[in-house]
């Protein structure tokens, strides 16, 4: 007999169980719908399921009843109940004892859960104040927009913040990002009139009110609701940092406003990890790859029905190690958690466990992934068939199997994945569980060991520590391993969608694809693809400067020599202007001119995921070379070069661009190509446009120092005119030693795409341009901010070339120059290097306030987590100011100042306000661990901080407009390239010290030349007054006897002088 809807609404209110008296209080507070009484407070205090069925379908209009059952049910968290009601009525009925229309056509069922879905989409949009964003979708570059907002306190206060405040929270890897709770005193704007409303209409003040779960919105449903309003790059990189932050990530995004849910495969693809396997332990080895490209076990936790205990609380026990207990998976007991979701049902999330390679703390040997499905399985069908298909073993949570259960449990047979049980107290205690249980063991090869019971009485401990067992026991026996594009495929077929299948990423990874098709290794790519660079561009270099410096000119008269320079110069530009493009630089150029704005950085993206995959494979066959070759120097040397110029990115495309022009250019200027024939006069416009959208574009080629300034200047030129003249910038650089976190540092404070990866450290110096608001633009006199990251001084890999301080000193000087605001990033680890880089940044201080700029300055220090550390930092600052002090007057030496210099000379230096303190990046050990909140709110706190900085020193500070920076570039790049640095050595103390050292060898060179020329006067004399009969032999083998006897004795006086002038100290 086919049951009716009376039937679906009385199977519901059952199912409630202990919720069935929740159900009753919410429904209190609901108005009915129009036309509709409501039902009395007395009737519901004492009503059965039974009795509260005839009251909703008595009391209600057509098919208000079983409206209103949904509208309550969602209200208390049980969307899987509401879903499923809708589904076996058909959307309701006018006539309660009317068959339910649970066998109509799947499409008007499907049509009629898609429209439910959108309108709780609609609320929820509606809610949070995002609708404009349903069509207009949110884009990286609206969050990194500098505004007043941007700078205050996040906390939310009402629904419309909470958007907000995930976006700047997450985008700062702020790990309370998730958390929806409103300020203290604050309430959700529908909560709060609601309960006006209630209050003013009367009722029970007895009456129980979960307020703290009716005033805000589950945090999944605004996730939900964000990536839904975010563009495809956004969406990136929210997955991105939430992955930074150890959050669970989402891996199907509900059916929201489409048929069918949406694998997040694109929205994943940034994500690279590092860990280290436990067959790589004794070798000190590690693994970095792309998450989507790496390979691994998958293990799925599903609900069937209702359960007493958190499932996705369970796995935060299971993934965390003992202790470093982290909240991977948002779940009840959590800020928030308790909240009733509204459109997240369905979601499937996904996190990860990686190893360190320590067998004893480690809780799986290999990389696992780990999915939770947010729902019923009864409701969300797709979803489980989807992971069942994926997996090597899926839990299914439960506390009672009922017959229909049973047989949709009966439809797996045959399934290659295995199937686990985890029973709680009530199931123990279900005669009917047990015996649906028994029927299925045959079925899904069930024995002893896939069920699990989970009762009040049992040990957390113990029970975690099982579960942990049985996952490796899994992964060491099943063979089932895949990477995300193999997930990919499997939801294909199952007709899931997949966020990668639209036209503009589909037509982004073909034109990519083309280019990188035939590429082998970072060398062949660089030696066919990339011909202007290499050996060609780093002798043009070489040749520049030497045009500017004359150190190898000789006895060549200075005209000649030049002479000579200008034709090297001119023969290399048309080597360069020669080389004939090859396929894949011509697509890649046609690829900027014909595409669309979003097909292009599709584009652009596909490009450097396979580059950066290629760079990647090649550093780690290269390191295992290294490796292997301990005892071999000159091939360890060979390879330490590869090593280092092992890096290929759309860096180096972009690059190759700019030599193109730059040759092209140098071409016309000599004369020797007419205008007409200039093929790339609009690549810079090109440029200037990626600058606009967000890309960072080089400044300074860091593999051979150089600027290619026509590049450069047209490049700025043409952004200065597609921004119409409205370039004020605020030049902003950040310095530092290398792997001090500095990209990182930018990247969360401004929301950049500085890159950060292993293998990937900054090269020469990168700018990106920052939009400021309308609102305050006047208030930070720019339009703009221009952060330039830079390479970190001292690297270890130029520390054996020769000019390697040059290199160091020249790009201090230049960027410093640049700036109107220096952030100099230190870490407390390595004393020496920190010294080191002061020293060169006090260099570059001195000479940019020698030509009469005022250098403005920040000292941020990096891994302070002392609980002392503010008594510390007290007597830390004083003791940095002295040796400033030091270090400026040593410099002032080395320049030649005559003059009693200190660093306060230099610029207006507060120590309270200019130095800053920042905890460690990782809260724990990597790569388990998440971002360290201090870190993260640090950091909020300096770009607070910065911005105030600004605005004290807005009288110092003038913003330079493009064509003033343009100029500023070419004129202090002239002067670098002119100058032959004196103080190439490791420091200025140390260029003071050979200076003194040699003014003394000077003075006791001279003393010997003295002393040697009155001993020699002699000697002549004696041998004048000698008869030429006497003078024997053996007179003359004495005298030369006495003379290296006497040169002995005075090098070894000299060598004493030296010595003890050296052990009391130049002053001596």
């Amino acid at each position: 007999m086919e049951e009716t809807v009376r039937d679906h609404l009385l199977g519901t209110l059952e199912d409630l169980g202990e919720e069935f008296e929740t159900f009753t209080s919410k429904l209190s507070e609901i108005q009915l719908q129009e036309g509709s009484r409501n039902i009395p407070w007395n009737t519901l205090q004492v009503a059965d399921p039974r009795d509260l069925t005839e009251e909703l379908l008595r009391g209600c209009k057509d098919d208000d009843g079983v409206e209103v059952t949904r509208k309550v049910l969602r209200a208390i968290n049980q969307q899987d109940l509401a879903e499923r009601l809708t589904k076996t009525t058909g959307g309701g009925g006018s006539n309660p004892d009317q068959e339910s229309e649970t066998h109509q056509d799947p499409e008007m069922v499907g049509e009629e859960l898609l429209k439910e879905r959108r309108g709780a989409l609609q609320d929820i949009l509606a809610k949070l104040k995002m609708e404009q964003h349903k069509s207009m979708k949110l884009g990286l570059r609206d969050l990194q927009e500098i505004n007043p907002e941007s700078l205050k306190d996040w906390t939310p206060r009402a629904l419309g913040d909470l958007p907000w405040h995930f976006l700047r929270k997450v985008m700062a890897l702020n790990g309370t990002a998730r958390n929806t709770n409103f300020w203290q005193g604050a309430t959700g704007d529908q909560a709060s009139s609601e309960e006006n409303g209630r209050q003013a209409g009367g009722g029970n003040v007895l009456h129980h009110s979960n307020s703290d779960a009716r005033d805000s919105l589950h945090p999944l449903d605004v996730l939900c609701a964000v990536l839904f309003c975010s563009d495809s790059f956004l969406q990136q990189e929210i997955l991105s940092k939430m992955s930074m932050c150890q959050f669970a990530l989402p891996l199907l995004l509900p059916a929201l406003d489409t048929p069918k849910c949406t694998l997040m495969l694109w929205a994943m693809r940034d994500i690279v990890r590092k860990w280290r396997p436990h067959s790589l332990a004794e070798s000190r080895g590690f693994r970095e790859e792309s998450l989507v490209l790496t390979a691994m076990p998958t293990i799925s936790f599903v609900r069937m029905g209702s359960c007493s205990f958190s499932k996705s609380k369970l796995l935060n026990e299971v993934l965390s190690p003992s202790q470093q207990h982290h909240n991977f998976f948002i779940h009840r007991d959590m800020e928030s958690g308790n909240v009733p979701r509204e459109i997240a049902d369905g979601l499937v999330e996904i996190s990860w466990y990686f190893p360190a390679g320590n067998e004893d703390s480690d809780l799986f040997p290999e990389p696992v992934a780990v999915t939770n499905l947010r729902g019923d399985i009864e409701l969300h069908w797709l979803q489980f068939s989807f992971l069942t298909e994926i997996s090597s073993a899926v839990f299914i949570v439960t506390e009672s199997i009922s017959e229909r259960q049973y047989a949709l449990l009966s439809s797996l047979q045959g399934s290659a994945t295995k199937y686990y049980f985890i029973l709680s107290a009530q199931a123990e205690q279900c005669s009917e569980t047990l015996g649906f249980l028994n029927k299925l063991a045959p079925v899904l090869e069930l024995n002893k060991f896939n069920v699990l019971e989970k009762s009040n009485g049992t040990n957390e401990t113990k029970f975690v520590e099982n579960l942990q067992r049985m996952i490796r026991s899994i992964m060491n026996s099943s063979n089932k391993r895949g990477n995300m594009e193999a997930v990919a495929t499997a939801a294909r077929e199952l007709g899931v969608l997949v966020d990668e299948d639209c036209e503009e990423c589909e037509s982004g990874s073909m034109w990519a694809r083309e280019i990188t098709v035939n590429m082998r290794d970072v060398t062949s790519c660089k030696a066919e693809m990339l011909k202007l660079q290499g050996d060609l561009w780093n002798t043009l270099t070489k040749v520049e400067k030497e045009l500017c410096r004359m150190k190898e000119q000789g006895t060549v008269p200075p005209e000649d020599y030049k002479m000579q320079l200008k034709e090297k110069l001119s023969e290399l530009h048309a080597q360069q202007n020669n080389c004939e493009l090859n396929d894949g630089l011509i697509k890649f150029i046609n690829g900027l001119e014909q595409l669309s704005a979003v097909e292009k950085h599709h584009f652009l993206k596909w490009l450097k995921y396979t580059l950066d995959h290629i760079a990647k494979d090649e550093h780690s066959r290269l390191q295992v070379q290294y490796n292997a070759l301990a005892g071999d120097p000159q091939k360890l040397e060979e390879l330490d070069k590869l090593i280092s110029a092992g890096s290929l990115g759309v860096e180096h495309f972009l690059r190759e661009l700019g030599q193109l022009y730059e040759a092209e250019h140098a071409m016309v200027k000599e004369g020797k190509m007419a205008e007409s024939q200039k093929q790339f006069t609009h690549l810079p416009g090109i440029a200037a446009e990626l600058m606009l959208e967000g890309f960072p574009m080089e400044l300074i080629d860091g593999d051979v120092s150089n600027i290619p300034l026509q590049w450069v200047t047209d490049v700025l030129t043409q952004l200065h005119a597609k921004l119409g003249g409205r370039s004020r910038m605020l030049v902003l650089t950040l310095l530092g030693g290398q792997s001090t976190g500095k990209s990182t540092l930018l990247n969360t404070m401004f929301g950049l795409q500085f890159a950060v990866s292993s293998g990937r450290c900054t090269r020469g110096a990168f700018m990106s341009l920052i939009k400021v608001a309308e609102n305050f633009q006047q208030e930070l006199g720019c339009d703009f901010i221009l952060v330039i990251d830079t390479e970190g001084l001292k690297a270890p890999e130029l520390a054996k070339v020769e000019d390697s301080y040059q290199h160091d000193n020249g790009l201090a000087t230049l960027v410093t120059g640049l700036s109107d605001i220096t952030i100099v990033n230190m870490t407390t680890e390595n004393v020496t290097e920190m010294k080191d880089v002061l020293q060169i940044m006090v260099h570059a201080f001195l000479r940019i306030k020698e030509i009469g700029q005022n250098p403005q300055c920040l000292f941020v220090h990096q891994n302070v987590s002392d609980v002392s550390v503010h008594g510390q930092n007290m007597r830390d600052r004083k003791h940095l100011l002295e040796q400033l002090n030091e270090m400026t007057k040593a410099a002032a030496r080395t320049e030649k100042l005559h003059k009693e210099v200190t660093f306060s000379d230099i610029m207006d230096y507060d120590p309270k306000i200019q130095d800053w303190y920042l905890p460690s990046l990782w809260h724990g050990v990597p790569p388990m661990a998440p971002v360290n909140l201090e870190y993260s709110e640090s950091v909020g706190e300096l770009k607070k901080h910065l911005f105030q900085f600004i605005r004290i020193h807005s009288v110092e500070i003038a913003p330079k407009n493009i064509p003033q920076f343009t100029e500023w570039v070419k004129s202090l790049w002239n002067a670098l390239k002119h100058e032959n640095f004196c103080f190439s050595f490791r420091n200025p103390f140390a260029t003071e010290a050979y200076n003194q050292l040699s003014a003394k060898f000077s003075e006791l060179e001279w003393e010997l030349k003295k002393k040697m020329h009155l001993w020699l006067s002699e000697q002549e004399t004696f041998i004048q007054n000698q008869a030429p009969d006497e003078l024997e032999s053996k007179i003359l083998a004495q005298l030369s006897q006495e003379t290296q006897q006497k040169l002995q004795h005075e090098e070894d006086k000299i060598f004493e002088c030296l010595e003890k002038y050296i052990k009391d100290g130049a002053s001596g």
